[in-house]
C-alpha cells in the first residue's frame, strides 16, 4: 500500500469554479423576470441574432435549449423528469454550448464537464476516448439506445452537428442503460423535425487546411403542421497537425415527425455517415517525447505510418423510430427501434516503442497492421409509463423490456514494417503486403457477436411537494459469442434506489445507490474475464431557482468497482484488475444570465488499486474548467460576443506510482458577431499552442495533446 501523496495546491481555476458555484444567486434572482429570448431569424433591438429558436414552449427531455442551462433529462429514468428530482449527478450539454466551443468531436464536447476525462488519448482518432470517474470508460448511447461497438477500430465517430444535447449521466447506471462501465453514460440526443420553420447553412475555413460546409433545415410540411421533416447535412475535408492525417466526412440524416392523432405521434429517421482519415496515433516511446531522445523530442507533426497506404474510417447506415401513444390520459405506451451497419477500414503502423531508437538514433522500426470490420447492430425497447395516486403519494411507473443483437465480422493482418527516421522521414521505402482471408492473424479474426435482454420496473414517487424518491430493478441476459471460444454468458440483476428533498430557494439535496455490470469477454489465452461491476454511493446537493436560468450542482461519491481490464506488462496483453475504488467529489455550474452565458465546474478524484495499492493509470486527480461569454451591446458593440475559456487537467499516473504525466492548463477563446441574419464566429482553441503529453503509459509510450486549432465560421439563417 502507497503512503498518501501529500495535498497539492489548488489551482487558481478551481477556486474561481467555487467561488462562481457560491457567488451568482444574487444576479440569478435579478434576472429570473428577464424578457424571453428572441425568436430566431428575427434580430433583436440590438442587432443580435440568438443561436437557438425560443418559442415560448415548455422544455422537454429532447427539445432545443436556449442557452446553456437545461432543466429537464431522460437519461437517468427514461422518463421525463426535472432535473432536480433525479437522485444522480447528470450535466447537459446543449447545442448551443456546442456551437459556442466549435467542438467538433464528442471527446471535445465534454472537455468542460465536471467528472469527465476528455482527450484520454490526445490525437488518437480512432474513436472518442474519455472516462468518468476514476477512469472508467463511458458507455454511449444514441437516443437512449446503445451505440454500436464498431469493431477493431473500424469506427465511424458520431458528428456533434447531428445532436441537440448530449447529456453525461454519472455513476453506475445498468438499471437504465443495461449493460455499461461503472463510470458512467454519455446520452446524444438528435436533433428532431419542429413544427414551425428553422434552416441554417453554415460554411467553415480553419488552419491545417479545414474546410467544412453544413446545413440544418427543418419545419412544416403540412398546413395544420403535424407533419415535419428534417434534414442534416455536412461535408468536412481538413487536414490535422499530423502530416498526411487528413479527414474527411459526409453526413445526410433525413426524418420524419408525424402526429397522426392527437394521441399517437411517430419519429422516423435515417443517416449515411463516411468518414476517411489518415491516422494520427504514433505510438512514440518515452525517449523522444516526455524525455529527450539522442537527437532531441520527435517533433509533433510526425506521420509514422505510410501515405497513400495509410487509411482510417468507414461507411454507417443507420435506420429507425419511435412510436408514443397514449393509451388514455395517464397511461403511454413507447416502442423505439434503430438498426445500424457499420464497415470499418482500418490500414495504419505504430512505432515499436518499446525497442526504443536504433543505432543511428535516428529510426525507429514499425509494425503495420490492418483489419476490415462489419458490425450489425439492431437494439430496440418496449415501455409503458403511467401515473398512479394513493393518498399523498403521487407515482411514475415505468416497465418493461430491451434488447441488442450485434454481429461482427472481423479480419485482422499485422507484421513487420520497415524502420523509419522520425526526425527526416523518407516515405516510400515499403512494399504495402497483399491481405486475403487466408493470410488473416490467428486468434484476432473471425465472426462475434452480442445478445442481451433486459427487463427494467421502476417507481419515481413524489410525496407532496417536498420528496422525489425513486427506485428501479432490472434484469439482464447477456450472451457474448466469438469464433473458436465457448460463448460466455452472465445473468446479473441491477438495482438503484435513491431519495430528493425539495427545499425551498431551489435547493435539493439528494442521497442515492446504484449498480453496473458490463461483460469483459476473454484474454488473449481464450480465457474469460469476470464481468465488470460497480456499486456506488452518491450524496449531493442541487440548485436550481424557479424561473433563473441557473442551474448548479456539487456531489460527492464513493464507486467501487470489480473486473476492470487494463493493458499488461507486455504489449498487447491485457490483465483484469483485483477492486478499484474511486472516490471523488464535483462541483459545476450553468448559467444564463443577462449579457453572461457561463459554465465552471471542478472534479477531484482519488482512486486505488486495492490489490496492489496503486492509483489508476491515466486518471487525474483533479480538474477544473471555467468557460464564459459575454455580450458587448453594452460596450456600444451590438451583435458582438467574446468568449474565453481555461481548462486545467492535472498530473496522472501510469497505474504502478512511478511514471508521471505532469498536469496542463489551456486556454480557448471565441469571438462572434450577429447581424440580421447573419452570424460570424472565430474559434481558437489551445490558444498558447502549447505542446504537451495526453498520456504517458507504463509500457513505454507517450501521447501528445492537441495543439492550437484556428476556425472561422458563418452562418445564414432565415
Amino acid at each position: 500500500m502507497t503512503s498518501p501523496s501529500k495535498p497539492r495546491p489548488v489551482p487558481r481555476i478551481t477556486l474561481l469554479a467555487v467561488a462562481s458555484f457560491m457567488a451568482l444567486g444574487a444576479q440569478a434572482q435579478t434576472n429570473a423576470d428577464a424578457p424571453a429570448a428572441t425568436s430566431a431569424g428575427v434580430a433583436a433591438d440590438d442587432g443580435t441574432l440568438p443561436a437557438i429558436k425560443a418559442t415560448g414552449r415548455a422544455e422537454t427531455a429532447t427539445s432545443a435549449v436556449p442557452g446553456y442551462t437545461a432543466r429537464r433529462s431522460a437519461t437517468a429514468t427514461r422518463t421525463d423528469t426535472p432535473l432536480n428530482e433525479i437522485p444522480m449527478s447528470i450535466s447537459v450539454i446543449t447545442a448551443e454550448q456546442v456551437r459556442d466551443q466549435n467542438a467538433q468531436t464528442i471527446q471535445e464536447v465534454l472537455r468542460y464537464t465536471a467528472g469527465v476525462s476528455a482527450d484520454v488519448y490526445g490525437l488518437d482518432n480512432r474513436g472518442d476516448w474519455f472516462s468518468l470517474r476514476g477512469g472508467s470508460e463511458g458507455s454511449t448511447l444514441v437516443d437512449g439506445l446503445r451505440r454500436p461497438l464498431s469493431g477493431w477500430y473500424g469506427v465511424v465517430r458520431d458528428e456533434p452537428f447531428a445532436f441537440e444535447r448530449i447529456e453525461v449521466l454519472r455513476g453506475p447506471s445498468s438499471v437504465i442503460t443495461g449493460q455499461n462501465g461503472p463510470g458512467g453514460v454519455v446520452n446524444l440526443v438528435s436533433k428532431r423535425p419542429q413544427a414551425e420553420a428553422a434552416r441554417e447553412v453554415q460554411v467553415q475555413v480553419g488552419n491545417n487546411d479545414h474546410k467544412q460546409i453544413a446545413a440544418d433545415l427543418t419545419g412544416p410540411l403540412t398546413e395544420d403542421g403535424r407533419l415535419a421533416y428534417r434534414v442534416l447535412a455536412l461535408r468536412r475535408d481538413s487536414g490535422t497537425q499530423v502530416e498526411h492525417a487528413d479527414i474527411e466526412r459526409t453526413l445526410f440524416a433525413p426524418s420524419l415527425q408525424w402526429q397522426a392523432t392527437p394521441d399517437t405521434r411517430l419519429w422516423v429517421y435515417a443517416q449515411y455517415q463516411k468518414d476517411e482519415s489518415g491516422s494520427t496515433e504514433g505510438f512514440f516511446p518515452l525517449e523522444g517525447t516526455l524525455y529527450d531522445g539522442p537527437n532531441g523530442k520527435i517533433p509533433v507533426q510526425r506521420f509514422v505510418s505510410e501515405p497513400g497506404w495509410d487509411t482510417y474510417g468507414g461507411d454507417r447506415w443507420r435506420f429507425g423510430w419511435e412510436l408514443e401513444h397514449k393509451l388514455s390520459q395517464d397511461w403511454t405506451l413507447t416502442q423505439r427501434l434503430r438498426r445500424d451497419v457499420v464497415e470499418g477500414k482500418h490500414r495504419s503502423m505504430y512505432a515499436n516503442y518499446w525497442e526504443g531508437f536504433l543505432a543511428d538514433g535516428r529510426s525507429l522500426n514499425r509494425t503495420w497492421y490492418a483489419t476490415d470490420d462489419t458490425d450489425r447492430i439492431t437494439s430496440a425497447d418496449l415501455f409503458v409509463q403511467g401515473r398512479l395516486k394513493t393518498g399523498e403519494l403521487q407515482h411514475t411507473l415505468l416497465a418493461g423490456v430491451d434488447t441488442m443483437r450485434q454481429r461482427t465480422n472481423r479480419l485482422y493482418w499485422a507484421g513487420d514494417a520497415t524502420a523509419l527516421d522520425v526526425y527526416t522521414p523518407t516515405y516510400g521505402q515499403w512494399t504495402p503486403p497483399t491481405l486475403t482471408s487466408a493470410n488473416t492473424l490467428d486468434g484476432y479474426s473471425g465472426h462475434s457477436g452480442v445478445d442481451q435482454v433486459g427487463v427494467l420496473l421502476q417507481d419515481q414517487i413524489k410525496i407532496g411537494q417536498r420528496w422525489a424518491l425513486s427506485a428501479g430493478i432490472r434484469h439482464d441476459r447477456s450472451k457474448t459469442l466469438s469464433e473458436g471460444s465457448e460463448d460466455l454468458k452472465v445473468n446479473a440483476t441491477s438495482r438503484s434506489v435513491g431519495g430528493v428533498y425539495l427545499a425551498d430557494g431551489g435547493l435539493s439535496p439528494y442521497l442515492s445507490y446504484s449498480e453496473s455490470f458490463e461483460p469483459q469477454g476473454t484474454s488473449e489465452t481464450g480465457d474469460a474475464f469476470q464481468p465488470l461491476r460497480g456499486k456506488q454511493i452518491e450524496a449531493g446537493i442541487k440548485w436550481q431557482p424557479a424561473g433563473s436560468p441557473l442551474t448548479a450542482s456539487i456531489a460527492t461519491y464513493r464507486l467501487k468497482e470489480t473486473g476492470r481490464v487494463a493493458d499488461g506488462d507486455t504489449p498487447g496483453t491485457t490483465r483484469q484488475l483485483g477492486d478499484v475504488e474511486s472516490r471523488g467529489t464535483e462541483v459545476e455550474l450553468r448559467a444564463d444570465l443577462a449579457a453572461w452565458q457561463l459554465i465552471a465546474s471542478w472534479s477531484r478524484t482519488r482512486t486505488e488499486d486495492t490489490e496492489t495499492g496503486y492509483r489508476v493509470a491515466n486518471v487525474p486527480e483533479n480538474g477544473a474548467a471555467v468557460w464564459a461569454v459575454h455580450r458587448l451591446a453594452a460596450w456600444g458593440l451590438p451583435g458582438v460576443r467574446a468568449g474565453f475559456g481555461v481548462r486545467h487537467v492535472g498530473p496522472t499516473w501510469d497505474g504502478y506510482d512511478t511514471l508521471r504525466t505532469d498536469s496542463v492548463t489551456l486556454m480557448d477563446a471565441m469571438l462572434g458577431w450577429d447581424l440580421q441574419r447573419w452570424s460570424l464566429a472565430l474559434n481558437v482553441t489551445n490558444l498558447a499552442d502549447k505542446t504537451y503529453f495526453a498520456a504517458c503509459l507504463n509500457r513505454g509510450d507517450c501521447w501528445y495533446g492537441t495543439k492550437r486549432e484556428v476556425v472561422m465560421t458563418a452562418s445564414y439563417r432565415w
